[in-house]
């Protein structure tokens, strides 16, 4: 049993004993073995994921694949934490699809015979879950962009170039002028 299958049972479990349904937050689910941490950015977001076990990662990744929650690639920022990118409507897409198959799943006969009972449930779970994630928000990525001076011959950002030499390139070539002709009268006499 997968780890996201052992969360959807722990969550129906749950929701039998405390009589509330999935959409209400009637208590906080941790993941020990893995934290998904959500950053919006706009029209797109990143969603990290902190494991130290790589079939957990590499699981989840796949989900997120399977489902289309993304078409990307997987980027490592140490060992222990990786991200995807993604889109905040794709991901309730994911989280309603994968709750759909999560549930059918755990409880293949709960729903045999129950008309659109089981995506109305996804449903509930998907927002349940996507809510979840969004409440789990930090910063991990930055997205303040480095100035660039691009009139220098290379990109560096001006705090280094403004500590340093500037590139002049009128300068240069006076300078290269001048040590070729030194050179040309040392060789000439």
């Amino acid at each position: 049993m997968s780890i996201a299958q052992r969360r959807v049972k722990d969550l129906i479990v749950a929701e039998r004993n405390i009589k509330k349904s999935l959409d209400k937050q009637a208590f906080v689910c941790y993941i020990i073995t893995m934290k998904l941490i959500y950053q919006p950015l706009g029209t797109t977001c990143l969603v990290g994921i902190e494991t130290t076990n790589e079939t957990d990662r590499m699981e989840q990744y796949f989900s997120f694949w399977n489902h289309g929650a993304t078409s990307g690639k997987l980027h490592e920022m140490s060992e222990n934490f990786h991200y995807i990118t993604s889109s905040p409507e794709k991901l309730e897409k994911y989280f309603v699809n994968s709750s759909f198959h999560l549930l059918l799943n755990t409880f293949p006969q709960k729903y045999k015979g129950t008309k659109g009972g089981v995506m109305e449930d996804a449903r509930k779970l998907g927002a349940r879950r996507y809510e979840d994630l969004k409440e789990n928000t930090e910063v991990f990525y930055s997205t303040q962009l480095a100035n660039y001076d691009y009139s220098v011959s290379k990109s560096e950002p001006l705090v280094v170039q403004s500590s340093g030499i500037a590139n002049d390139e009128e300068a240069w070539k006076s300078k290269s002028v001048e040590t070729l002709r030194a050179v040309s009268e040392k060789r000439l006499g």
